[in-house]
Protein backbone atom coordinates (compact mmCIF):
# COMPACT_ATOMS: atom_id res chain seq x y z
CA UNK A 1 0.00 0.00 0.00
CA UNK A 2 1.27 3.46 -0.85
CA UNK A 3 -0.91 6.59 -1.03
CA UNK A 4 -3.82 7.15 1.35
CA UNK A 5 -6.20 10.00 2.09
CA UNK A 6 -8.33 10.10 5.22
CA UNK A 7 -11.11 12.46 6.26
CA UNK A 8 -11.84 13.78 9.77
CA UNK A 9 -15.30 15.31 9.96
CA UNK A 10 -15.40 17.05 13.34
CA UNK A 11 -13.38 19.94 14.73
CA UNK A 12 -13.58 18.25 18.14
CA UNK A 13 -11.24 15.54 16.78
CA UNK A 14 -8.37 17.85 15.82
CA UNK A 15 -6.79 21.12 16.92
CA UNK A 16 -4.93 23.71 14.89
CA UNK A 17 -2.14 25.44 16.80
CA UNK A 18 -1.72 29.24 16.39
CA UNK A 19 1.71 28.76 14.75
CA UNK A 20 0.53 26.24 12.15
CA UNK A 21 1.43 27.56 8.69
CA UNK A 22 -1.92 27.11 7.04
CA UNK A 23 -2.67 29.24 3.98
CA UNK A 24 -4.62 31.44 4.44
CA UNK A 25 -4.13 31.90 8.18
CA UNK A 26 -6.54 29.62 10.03
CA UNK A 27 -9.12 30.70 12.58
CA UNK A 28 -12.21 29.09 14.10
CA UNK A 29 -15.52 30.91 13.74
CA UNK A 30 -18.97 30.63 15.24
CA UNK A 31 -22.12 30.96 13.16
CA UNK A 32 -22.70 34.47 14.53
CA UNK A 33 -19.32 35.50 13.05
CA UNK A 34 -20.51 34.86 9.49
CA UNK A 35 -21.52 37.77 7.34
CA UNK A 36 -24.93 37.84 5.71
CA UNK A 37 -23.28 37.31 2.35
CA UNK A 38 -21.56 34.16 3.64
CA UNK A 39 -24.82 32.79 5.04
CA UNK A 40 -26.55 33.35 1.72
CA UNK A 41 -23.62 31.96 -0.25
CA UNK A 42 -23.78 28.76 1.76
CA UNK A 43 -27.16 28.04 0.19
CA UNK A 44 -25.51 27.87 -3.21
CA UNK A 45 -24.91 24.14 -3.83
CA UNK A 46 -22.16 24.96 -6.32
CA UNK A 47 -19.97 26.30 -3.49
CA UNK A 48 -19.30 23.42 -1.09
CA UNK A 49 -17.36 25.42 1.51
CA UNK A 50 -16.86 28.95 2.86
CA UNK A 51 -13.09 28.87 3.39
CA UNK A 52 -10.37 26.45 2.36
CA UNK A 53 -7.05 26.19 4.26
CA UNK A 54 -3.95 24.34 3.05
CA UNK A 55 -0.86 23.02 4.79
CA UNK A 56 1.57 21.58 2.25
CA UNK A 57 4.84 21.30 4.19
CA UNK A 58 8.04 20.25 2.47
CA UNK A 59 9.89 17.14 3.62
CA UNK A 60 12.27 18.20 6.38
CA UNK A 61 15.61 16.40 6.81
CA UNK A 62 14.23 13.60 4.61
CA UNK A 63 11.14 13.18 6.79
CA UNK A 64 7.80 13.23 5.01
CA UNK A 65 5.05 15.36 6.53
CA UNK A 66 1.46 14.64 5.39
CA UNK A 67 -0.47 17.32 3.53
CA UNK A 68 -3.50 18.79 5.28
CA UNK A 69 -6.52 20.65 3.94
CA UNK A 70 -9.31 22.04 6.11
CA UNK A 71 -12.71 23.03 4.75
CA UNK A 72 -15.03 25.40 6.57
CA UNK A 73 -18.76 25.15 5.90
CA UNK A 74 -21.97 26.21 7.63
CA UNK A 75 -25.27 24.50 8.36
CA UNK A 76 -27.91 27.21 8.25
CA UNK A 77 -30.61 24.92 9.62
CA UNK A 78 -28.91 24.40 12.97
CA UNK A 79 -26.71 27.51 12.94
CA UNK A 80 -23.33 25.77 13.19
CA UNK A 81 -19.99 26.31 11.47
CA UNK A 82 -18.39 22.96 10.61
CA UNK A 83 -14.80 21.97 9.87
CA UNK A 84 -13.60 18.96 7.92
CA UNK A 85 -9.92 18.01 7.67
CA UNK A 86 -8.39 15.76 5.02
CA UNK A 87 -4.96 14.23 5.56
CA UNK A 88 -3.07 13.09 2.47
CA UNK A 89 -0.02 10.82 2.77
CA UNK A 90 1.54 10.48 -0.67
CA UNK A 91 3.58 7.42 0.33
CA UNK A 92 3.29 5.34 3.50
CA UNK A 93 6.64 3.59 2.84
CA UNK A 94 8.36 6.97 2.56
CA UNK A 95 6.69 8.06 5.77
CA UNK A 96 8.45 5.20 7.60
CA UNK A 97 11.50 4.33 5.47
CA UNK A 98 12.17 7.52 3.46
CA UNK A 99 11.84 5.49 0.25
CA UNK A 100 9.17 3.54 -1.62
CA UNK A 101 11.33 0.69 -2.85
CA UNK A 102 10.81 -0.85 0.57
CA UNK A 103 7.24 -1.98 1.21
CA UNK A 104 5.29 -1.61 4.42
CA UNK A 105 3.61 -4.63 6.00
CA UNK A 106 0.40 -4.86 8.08
CA UNK A 107 2.59 -5.13 11.19
CA UNK A 108 3.63 -1.49 10.62
CA UNK A 109 0.07 -0.30 11.31
CA UNK A 110 0.52 1.23 14.78
CA UNK A 111 3.81 2.81 13.78
CA UNK A 112 2.10 4.47 10.81
CA UNK A 113 -0.73 5.89 12.94
CA UNK A 114 1.77 7.20 15.50
CA UNK A 115 4.11 8.66 12.89
CA UNK A 116 1.33 10.54 11.10
CA UNK A 117 0.23 12.03 14.43
CA UNK A 118 3.83 13.00 15.33
CA UNK A 119 4.60 14.61 11.97
CA UNK A 120 1.35 16.57 11.98
CA UNK A 121 2.05 17.75 15.54
CA UNK A 122 5.42 19.05 14.33
CA UNK A 123 3.51 21.08 11.70
CA UNK A 124 1.01 22.49 14.21
CA UNK A 125 -1.90 20.04 13.83
CA UNK A 126 -2.92 17.98 16.86
CA UNK A 127 -4.79 14.75 16.11
CA UNK A 128 -4.63 11.47 17.99
CA UNK A 129 -3.46 8.14 16.50
CA UNK A 130 -6.90 6.70 17.39
CA UNK A 131 -8.67 9.42 15.39
CA UNK A 132 -6.35 8.71 12.46
CA UNK A 133 -6.97 4.96 12.69
CA UNK A 134 -10.76 5.34 12.69
CA UNK A 135 -10.99 8.01 9.96
CA UNK A 136 -12.87 7.10 6.75
CA UNK A 137 -10.85 6.59 3.56
CA UNK A 138 -11.89 8.32 0.29
CA UNK A 139 -8.66 7.51 -1.63
CA UNK A 140 -6.18 4.63 -1.45
CA UNK A 141 -3.48 3.32 -3.79
CA UNK A 142 -2.48 -0.33 -3.46
CA UNK A 143 0.87 -1.28 -4.97
CA UNK A 144 3.47 -4.01 -5.47
CA UNK A 145 7.15 -3.85 -6.38
CA UNK A 146 8.43 -6.88 -8.30
CA UNK A 147 12.12 -7.39 -9.05
CA UNK A 148 12.71 -8.52 -12.63
CA UNK A 149 15.49 -11.09 -13.18
CA UNK A 150 18.21 -10.07 -15.65
CA UNK A 151 16.81 -12.39 -18.31
CA UNK A 152 13.49 -10.53 -18.36
CA UNK A 153 12.84 -7.10 -19.84
CA UNK A 154 10.65 -4.33 -18.47
CA UNK A 155 10.34 -2.81 -21.96
CA UNK A 156 8.96 -6.07 -23.39
CA UNK A 157 6.57 -6.39 -20.48
CA UNK A 158 5.28 -2.83 -20.86
CA UNK A 159 4.92 -3.27 -24.63
CA UNK A 160 2.68 -6.29 -24.05
CA UNK A 161 0.61 -4.59 -21.38
CA UNK A 162 0.08 -1.61 -23.67
CA UNK A 163 -2.08 -3.90 -25.86
CA UNK A 164 -4.59 -4.82 -23.16
CA UNK A 165 -8.02 -3.26 -22.57
CA UNK A 166 -9.80 -2.84 -19.24
CA UNK A 167 -13.24 -2.83 -20.85
CA UNK A 168 -16.27 -0.57 -20.70
CA UNK A 169 -17.25 -1.70 -17.19
CA UNK A 170 -14.22 0.16 -15.83
CA UNK A 171 -12.83 2.31 -18.65
CA UNK A 172 -15.67 4.81 -18.39
CA UNK A 173 -13.66 7.75 -19.70
CA UNK A 174 -12.39 5.86 -22.76
CA UNK A 175 -8.87 6.92 -21.88
CA UNK A 176 -6.21 4.22 -21.80
CA UNK A 177 -2.79 5.20 -23.04
CA UNK A 178 0.97 4.99 -22.71
CA UNK A 179 2.50 8.23 -21.48
CA UNK A 180 5.10 9.32 -24.02
CA UNK A 181 6.79 11.97 -21.86
CA UNK A 182 9.02 9.29 -20.29
CA UNK A 183 9.82 7.56 -23.58
CA UNK A 184 6.90 5.21 -23.16
CA UNK A 185 8.12 3.99 -19.75
CA UNK A 186 4.84 4.64 -17.89
CA UNK A 187 1.54 2.97 -18.72
CA UNK A 188 -1.78 4.15 -17.29
CA UNK A 189 -5.28 2.83 -17.71
CA UNK A 190 -7.75 5.37 -16.36
CA UNK A 191 -11.37 5.15 -15.35
CA UNK A 192 -13.61 7.49 -13.42
CA UNK A 193 -12.80 5.90 -10.06
CA UNK A 194 -10.05 3.36 -10.77
CA UNK A 195 -6.58 3.53 -12.25
CA UNK A 196 -4.04 0.88 -13.20
CA UNK A 197 -0.44 2.10 -13.41
CA UNK A 198 2.75 0.28 -14.47
CA UNK A 199 6.30 1.63 -14.54
CA UNK A 200 9.93 0.80 -13.70
CA UNK A 201 10.47 2.01 -10.15
CA UNK A 202 14.27 2.23 -10.36
CA UNK A 203 14.17 4.11 -13.67
CA UNK A 204 11.59 6.49 -12.22
CA UNK A 205 13.75 7.16 -9.17
CA UNK A 206 16.65 8.21 -11.40
CA UNK A 207 14.58 10.70 -13.39
CA UNK A 208 14.28 14.41 -12.51
CA UNK A 209 11.13 15.18 -10.53
CA UNK A 210 9.46 16.96 -13.44
CA UNK A 211 9.86 13.87 -15.66
CA UNK A 212 9.07 11.15 -13.14
CA UNK A 213 5.86 9.44 -12.08
CA UNK A 214 6.70 9.97 -8.40
CA UNK A 215 6.78 13.69 -7.59
CA UNK A 216 7.62 13.36 -3.87
CA UNK A 217 11.17 12.01 -3.85
CA UNK A 218 13.22 12.13 -0.67
CA UNK A 219 16.93 12.91 -0.57
CA UNK A 220 17.66 9.41 0.72
CA UNK A 221 15.66 7.84 -2.10
CA UNK A 222 17.75 9.66 -4.69
CA UNK A 223 20.91 8.13 -3.19
CA UNK A 224 19.63 4.55 -2.97
CA UNK A 225 20.38 3.57 -6.55
CA UNK A 226 24.08 4.34 -6.10
CA UNK A 227 24.33 3.08 -2.51
CA UNK A 228 22.89 -0.34 -3.35
CA UNK A 229 24.23 -0.65 -6.90
CA UNK A 230 20.78 -0.79 -8.48
CA UNK A 231 21.69 0.94 -11.76
CA UNK A 232 21.04 -2.20 -13.82
CA UNK A 233 18.11 -3.48 -11.77
CA UNK A 234 14.54 -3.27 -13.05
CA UNK A 235 11.67 -3.23 -10.57
CA UNK A 236 8.17 -3.56 -12.03
CA UNK A 237 5.87 -1.22 -10.12
CA UNK A 238 2.17 -2.04 -10.21
CA UNK A 239 -0.28 0.42 -8.66
CA UNK A 240 -4.03 -0.02 -8.41
CA UNK A 241 -5.64 3.26 -7.37
CA UNK A 242 -9.14 3.60 -5.92
CA UNK A 243 -10.33 7.19 -5.98
CA UNK A 244 -13.82 7.35 -4.46
CA UNK A 245 -15.49 6.25 -1.25
CA UNK A 246 -18.09 4.25 -3.22
CA UNK A 247 -15.46 2.29 -5.16
CA UNK A 248 -13.46 1.60 -2.00
CA UNK A 249 -16.55 0.29 -0.20
CA UNK A 250 -17.53 -1.81 -3.20
CA UNK A 251 -14.13 -3.49 -3.59
CA UNK A 252 -12.90 -3.80 -0.02
CA UNK A 253 -16.13 -4.75 1.74
CA UNK A 254 -16.62 -7.58 -0.75
CA UNK A 255 -13.18 -8.95 0.18
CA UNK A 256 -13.80 -8.40 3.90
CA UNK A 257 -17.22 -10.13 3.66
CA UNK A 258 -19.07 -7.05 4.92
CA UNK A 259 -22.18 -5.23 3.68
CA UNK A 260 -21.48 -2.66 0.96
CA UNK A 261 -22.61 0.28 3.14
CA UNK A 262 -20.04 -0.46 5.87
CA UNK A 263 -17.70 2.57 6.11
CA UNK A 264 -14.06 1.72 5.32
CA UNK A 265 -11.72 3.28 7.87
CA UNK A 266 -7.94 3.55 7.80
CA UNK A 267 -7.51 0.65 10.25
CA UNK A 268 -9.47 -1.65 7.88
CA UNK A 269 -6.78 -1.24 5.24
CA UNK A 270 -4.40 -3.31 7.36
CA UNK A 271 -6.67 -6.38 7.48
CA UNK A 272 -4.75 -9.63 6.98
CA UNK A 273 -4.42 -10.61 3.33
CA UNK A 274 -6.30 -7.56 2.05
CA UNK A 275 -3.49 -6.03 -0.04
CA UNK A 276 -2.74 -9.30 -1.81
CA UNK A 277 -6.43 -9.90 -2.51
CA UNK A 278 -6.96 -6.40 -3.92
CA UNK A 279 -3.86 -6.49 -6.13
CA UNK A 280 -4.48 -10.04 -7.38
CA UNK A 281 -8.13 -9.38 -8.15
CA UNK A 282 -7.32 -6.19 -10.03
CA UNK A 283 -4.59 -7.95 -12.04
CA UNK A 284 -6.73 -10.99 -12.85
CA UNK A 285 -9.66 -8.74 -13.72
CA UNK A 286 -7.47 -7.50 -16.55
CA UNK A 287 -5.58 -10.65 -17.59
CA UNK A 288 -8.64 -12.92 -17.49
CA UNK A 289 -10.49 -10.88 -20.12
CA UNK A 290 -10.53 -12.89 -23.39
CA UNK A 291 -9.16 -10.00 -25.49
CA UNK A 292 -6.28 -9.54 -23.05
CA UNK A 293 -5.50 -13.24 -23.06
CA UNK A 294 -5.06 -12.85 -26.81
CA UNK A 295 -3.02 -9.66 -26.41
CA UNK A 296 -0.62 -11.34 -23.96
CA UNK A 297 -0.02 -14.56 -25.93
CA UNK A 298 3.62 -15.49 -26.43
CA UNK A 299 4.09 -16.73 -30.01
CA UNK A 300 7.21 -17.41 -32.06
CA UNK A 301 5.43 -16.82 -35.36
CA UNK A 302 1.96 -16.07 -36.66
CA UNK A 303 2.03 -19.39 -38.51
CA UNK A 304 2.48 -21.19 -35.17
CA UNK A 305 -0.57 -19.32 -33.88
CA UNK A 306 -2.62 -20.29 -36.94
CA UNK A 307 -1.64 -23.97 -36.68
CA UNK A 308 -2.47 -24.02 -32.97
CA UNK A 309 -5.90 -22.46 -33.51
CA UNK A 310 -6.66 -24.80 -36.42
CA UNK A 311 -5.79 -27.87 -34.35
CA UNK A 312 -7.94 -26.72 -31.42
CA UNK A 313 -10.83 -25.96 -33.78
CA UNK A 314 -10.53 -29.40 -35.35
CA UNK A 315 -10.65 -31.07 -31.93
CA UNK A 316 -13.81 -29.14 -31.21
CA UNK A 317 -15.58 -29.97 -34.48
CA UNK A 318 -14.47 -30.91 -38.00
CA UNK A 319 -17.27 -29.19 -39.92
CA UNK A 320 -17.02 -26.02 -42.01
CA UNK A 321 -18.35 -23.85 -39.20
CA UNK A 322 -15.39 -24.68 -36.95
CA UNK A 323 -13.05 -23.90 -39.85
CA UNK A 324 -14.65 -20.47 -40.23
CA UNK A 325 -14.32 -19.91 -36.48
CA UNK A 326 -10.64 -20.82 -36.65
CA UNK A 327 -9.97 -18.41 -39.51
CA UNK A 328 -11.67 -15.35 -38.01
CA UNK A 329 -10.26 -16.25 -34.57
CA UNK A 330 -6.78 -16.17 -36.07
CA UNK A 331 -7.50 -12.82 -37.71
CA UNK A 332 -8.84 -11.37 -34.48
CA UNK A 333 -5.93 -12.72 -32.43
CA UNK A 334 -3.27 -11.35 -34.79
CA UNK A 335 -4.99 -7.96 -35.04
CA UNK A 336 -5.03 -7.69 -31.23
CA UNK A 337 -1.39 -8.85 -30.96
CA UNK A 338 -0.32 -6.26 -33.53
CA UNK A 339 -2.49 -3.29 -32.62
CA UNK A 340 -3.96 -3.89 -29.14
CA UNK A 341 -7.40 -4.93 -27.94
CA UNK A 342 -8.62 -1.37 -27.42
CA UNK A 343 -7.57 -0.23 -30.90
CA UNK A 344 -9.27 -3.23 -32.54
CA UNK A 345 -12.50 -2.59 -30.66
CA UNK A 346 -12.37 1.12 -31.49
CA UNK A 347 -11.81 0.60 -35.23
CA UNK A 348 -14.57 -2.00 -35.44
CA UNK A 349 -16.87 0.44 -33.67
CA UNK A 350 -16.20 3.05 -36.37
CA UNK A 351 -17.44 0.67 -39.07
CA UNK A 352 -20.22 -1.07 -37.19
CA UNK A 353 -22.49 0.19 -34.44
CA UNK A 354 -21.24 -0.02 -30.87
CA UNK A 355 -24.21 -2.30 -30.34
CA UNK A 356 -22.08 -4.97 -32.00
CA UNK A 357 -19.83 -5.01 -28.91
CA UNK A 358 -21.69 -7.94 -27.41
CA UNK A 359 -21.12 -10.03 -30.55
CA UNK A 360 -17.46 -8.96 -30.57
CA UNK A 361 -17.12 -10.06 -26.93
CA UNK A 362 -18.49 -13.47 -27.91
CA UNK A 363 -16.03 -13.76 -30.78
CA UNK A 364 -13.11 -12.74 -28.58
CA UNK A 365 -14.12 -15.40 -26.05
CA UNK A 366 -14.19 -18.05 -28.80
CA UNK A 367 -10.82 -16.89 -30.15
CA UNK A 368 -9.28 -17.00 -26.67
CA UNK A 369 -10.69 -20.51 -26.19
CA UNK A 370 -9.15 -21.70 -29.46
CA UNK A 371 -5.81 -20.15 -28.47
CA UNK A 372 -5.75 -22.03 -25.15
CA UNK A 373 -2.51 -23.88 -24.60
CA UNK A 374 -0.30 -21.00 -25.72
CA UNK A 375 1.41 -19.55 -22.66
CA UNK A 376 1.88 -15.93 -21.75
CA UNK A 377 5.37 -14.45 -22.10
CA UNK A 378 7.98 -15.16 -19.43
CA UNK A 379 7.61 -11.56 -18.24
CA UNK A 380 3.86 -11.86 -17.67
CA UNK A 381 4.21 -15.33 -16.09
CA UNK A 382 6.82 -13.91 -13.70
CA UNK A 383 4.44 -11.16 -12.62
CA UNK A 384 1.68 -13.77 -12.10
CA UNK A 385 3.96 -15.88 -9.88
CA UNK A 386 5.25 -12.95 -7.84
CA UNK A 387 1.77 -11.55 -7.21
CA UNK A 388 0.67 -14.96 -5.97
CA UNK A 389 3.74 -15.15 -3.75
CA UNK A 390 3.37 -11.52 -2.60
CA UNK A 391 6.73 -11.28 -0.87
CA UNK A 392 7.28 -7.90 0.78
CA UNK A 393 10.32 -6.11 -0.63
CA UNK A 394 13.04 -4.61 1.55
CA UNK A 395 16.49 -3.23 0.76
CA UNK A 396 18.25 -6.40 1.92
CA UNK A 397 16.25 -8.43 -0.60
CA UNK A 398 16.98 -5.90 -3.33
CA UNK A 399 20.70 -6.02 -2.62
CA UNK A 400 20.66 -9.83 -2.67
CA UNK A 401 19.00 -9.89 -6.09
CA UNK A 402 21.40 -7.40 -7.71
Amino acid sequence: MDTVQIRINSKEKFKVMPWARLVPEFSYREFRDLSQAERLRRKDKKIPYLRHFKLHPEATHGLMVPRVEIYESADNDIGVVQYEMTIYVSSLPKLLFENSLCEITPSNKEKIFDTIAERLHSAGIQVSPLTIATAPVPVVHFCKNIILPNALSFRRLLAELSHIDIGKAYDTRDDARVKDKNNGQVLHFYSGSREWSFYDKIDDMRRPKNKSEDKTKTEYEKELVELYGLQNTEVFRYEYRLKTTQTIKSELNAILNRPYQTPVIFDDLFSAGLWKSVILRSWKRVTNRPENQLALLSINSKLDLLVHILKNAQKKDKNGHSQNQALWSYGLATAIKDHGAKAVRKELGKVWSNKSDERLDEKMAIAAKLAEGIAFSEEVLHINRELERFEFINLALLKKDV
